[in-house]
């Protein structure tokens, strides 16, 4: 491209990344050689090098849409306030063809990577300014997971509960593991630390290894409710897993909470008309996307980069479908 603009490589990037030190002339060459070259993404590039435009991206998976979309919402709103564009790019289970060019052309752009980990992009493609909503490391906006977990957990222990089981979200089970997920981990180790507190040791079948899809939310219900000892609470990781718990009890032909108490995790209001409605742990999803743009925005106009702020607090929502256990249907505490 910087061949058909007849100007250095360094130009082309000052246009694209929106540099001001550009005469005019050579800017529309350079926007004009982009057309030419064929790049989809020309729109993108022409709001990156545009003096009145100023842009932020956002790239998600499409496979968790209900909790993406929260996060866009409150991102869409805080990009608005600030006169920001926002730019939305929803990839598929792998990476879409298109996701490398749209990096290139956002760099020295912000850039939201909401809940897309292991996309395997190239370092070198990566954007100048980058922050991770709720992604695989630590190095991200994040909520209180390990909080909100607590409350759920003791939430059931305090309607009477000892045998309570839980669905895990997406877990790293191996170091070499690289969809896991911080997020459940620490919902993981809050269910852990609680029970363990209350002096609690349940069986190991009691743990079932989930990936937040309504699917796996099914077949850990199924095998929770087949063994010798059930379990009378269910805590699912995510609201998904836990309305599909929900779902296969009552194929069961278990009632809920009357014989099964089932408490998720997300708030969603997709899933806020199932019945009973379900206790569950709010995430400020929308704030989520407000602090990264904010946070963005701060770095896309040079200012010193400031600490992530702490994560952010959840609220365990109580609702209908947990309830005290049947008669006689709880272990000894040791």
């Amino acid at each position: 491209m910087a061949q058909v603009a007849r100007v250095s490589k360094m130009t082309v990037s000052n246009v694209l990344n929106g540099k001001p030190n550009v005469k005019a002339s050579t800017r529309q060459r350079v926007l004009s050689a982009v057309e030419a070259t064929g790049y989809r993404a020309n729109p993108v590039a022409r709001a990156l090098a545009g003096q009145r435009h100023r842009l932020l991206s956002l790239v998600a998976r499409r496979s968790n849409l209900p909790y993406v979309t929260e996060v866009i919402r409150g991102a869409s709103e805080a990009a608005e306030a600030l006169e920001y564009d926002l730019v939305v790019l929803m990839v598929g289970q792998r990476q879409s063809s298109d996701l490398s060019l749209f990096l290139r052309l956002s760099q020295g752009a912000a850039f939201v990577h909401a809940d897309a980990p292991g996309l395997g992009v190239p370092p070198g493609d990566l954007p100048l300014h980058c922050v991770t909503v709720d992604g695989p490391t630590h190095d991200s906006l994040r909520v209180d997971n390990l909080g909100g977990s607590r409350a759920a957990t003791r939430h059931l222990l305090e309607l009477g509960h000892t045998r309570i089981a839980f669905v895990s979200g997406l877990l790293a089970l191996s170091p070499e593991a690289s969809l896991g997920r911080s997020d459940a981990a620490e919902r993981l180790r809050g269910y852990q630390d609680t029970l363990e507190e209350a002096g609690l040791t349940l069986p190991e079948a009691y743990l079932q290894h989930g990936d937040y899809s309504p699917e796996s939310g099914e077949r850990a219900a199924r095998a929770l409710l087949a063994l010798p000892e059930p379990p009378t609470a269910i805590f699912a990781a995510g609201d998904a897993m836990a309305v599909a718990v929900i779902h296969a009890a009552q194929d069961l032909g278990r009632r809920v909470p009357t014989d099964l108490s089932v408490v998720g995790f997300d708030d969603l209001p997709f899933f806020r008309g199932v019945r009973p409605a379900l206790t569950t742990v709010a995430q400020p999803l929308g704030s989520l996307g407000e602090e990264a743009v904010r946070h963005l925005a701060r770095l896309a106009q040079g200012e010193t980069p400031a600490a992530l702020p702490p994560p952010l607090a959840t609220t365990l929502v109580v609702r209908d479908s947990a309830a005290p256990p049947p008669p006689h249907q709880s272990i000894q505490t040791p």
